[in-house]
């Protein structure tokens, strides 16, 4: 996290500036965009960043040795307009698929057995992979290009369950419905019966989905999911 307010930098002439005293400055700079409380999105193309990346990797297998990774590309608010990533001269939608696509490389160099799931939203042509999203510099168009054929895809989207559904299932990818939110616990119900209405739509699970980690509710919405 970054906070807001902060010194400001110093500008310092070097020993042979042509610059005088009083002359007025045009400055050309990038700077980090934070968001909510602090948040500030990692590069999509630094070499630090998949350094940190594969060392994270290697610190989760060595403690629990899992049967699989959730990489956790979920609403990426900004995205493009770094130095590194405009000088590629890619759509952000480009840049997000090589990203995903090196983590799921990463992860399978890891663990060859490991089991990658994925957030649907930032892939998903109907939620977040879109043109003019928050302060992502271009469209995420085709972001989905980046997901592994055999991931699994965490989908969220029930606000347009059947596009979405339709859209991972015509991909080829197994999904599993995060639903709940701390609201209604039978809400699962619709979603799942949507899924049906499209052959299943490659649904192999539900997840039960809390902001406020309150459990209590999950029999209930066990029961509901179960019972569809």
């Amino acid at each position: 996290n970054y906070e807001v307010w902060h010194t400001p930098p110093t500008l310092k002439l070097t020993p042979n500036s042509r610059i005088k005293d009083g002359e007025k400055l045009r400055v050309g700079f990038y700077h980090a965009v934070c968001v909510y409380d602090g948040q500030v999105a990692a590069s999509l193309v630094d070499e630090g960043v998949f350094a940190i990346h594969k060392d994270t990797l290697g610190r989760v297998q060595k403690a629990l040795n899992p049967p699989g990774f959730f990489l956790s590309h979920d609403e990426l608010r900004v995205a493009n307009w770094s130095e590194d990533c405009q000088k590629r001269g890619a759509p952000a939608g480009k840049l997000l698929a090589e990203h995903a696509a090196r983590c799921a490389k990463l992860a399978k160099a890891t663990n060859p057995k490991a089991q990658l799931i994925f957030w649907s939203d930032m892939f998903d042509p109907h939620h977040n992979a879109k043109d003019n999203y928050y302060l992502v510099r271009g469209t995420l168009a085709g972001s989905w290009e980046g997901l592994p054929k055999d991931a699994i895809i965490m989908n969220w989207n029930s606000g347009q369950a059947k596009e979405s559904l339709a859209f991972f299932a015509g991909r080829g990818h197994k999904q599993i419905l995060a639903g709940y939110y701390d609201g209604a616990p039978d809400s699962i119900k619709a979603w799942l019966a949507t899924a049906k209405s499209l052959g299943g739509a490659n649904v192999v699970g539900a997840m039960y989905t809390t902001w406020r980690g309150d459990y209590s509710n999950l029999e209930a919405f066990a029961k509901a999911a179960w019972g569809h």
